[in-house]
């Protein structure tokens, strides 16, 4: 080669960032960004219980048919709907695997019938409305994929 040429010096530094990110984004921490949709989930879950509305169809929950009993925390009154001892509220939990699945939900006895609704008590004889309070939002996948630290998760 004769006349003319280039010289190429790498930046160590900038080079060794470049492969950790490709390095990241080939082998992401799938548990972690799992972890972190099951807590985007209890935010959601959260916000169902404050604002009293299915988190997927923004649907307010139905209220109650009577004031709450003399056993109650908040006797007399018809709110909040599903957070009279907030036990229901508390009991979220959530499990993240490292093929980047959650598993999220309560083990609450009541939780199921409050979810979807059925007949409850003795004898079966009330109706309980569906008053859903987990559930993924339609946005639930740009929420994730769009925060910050998943972005840095993905070496982005």
């Amino acid at each position: 080669m004769a006349g003319t040429g280039i010289e190429v010096k790498w930046n160590e530094k900038e080079f060794d960032a470049i492969l950790n990110a490709l390095s990241k984004a080939a082998m992401p921490d799938m548990k972690a960004i799992a972890d972190f949709a099951g807590g985007e989930l209890d935010l959601i879950t959260k916000e169902a219980f404050e604002k009293e509305k299915d988190p997927v169809k923004g649907q307010p929950w139905q209220p109650l048919k009577k004031p709450r009993g003399k056993g109650s925390k908040h006797p007399g009154t018809t709110n909040p709907i599903l957070d009279d001892s907030s036990q229901l509220k508390r009991a979220q939990t959530w499990e993240a695997f490292g093929d980047g699945s959650v598993i999220y939900g309560n083990n609450m006895i009541y939780g199921n019938i409050h979810q979807k609704g059925g007949a409850a008590g003795k004898g079966k004889k009330s109706l309980i409305p569906a008053r859903p309070y987990l559930g993924v939002p339609g946005d639930f996948d740009r929420r994730v994929l769009n925060d910050p630290a998943v972005l840095k998760l993905l070496g982005l």
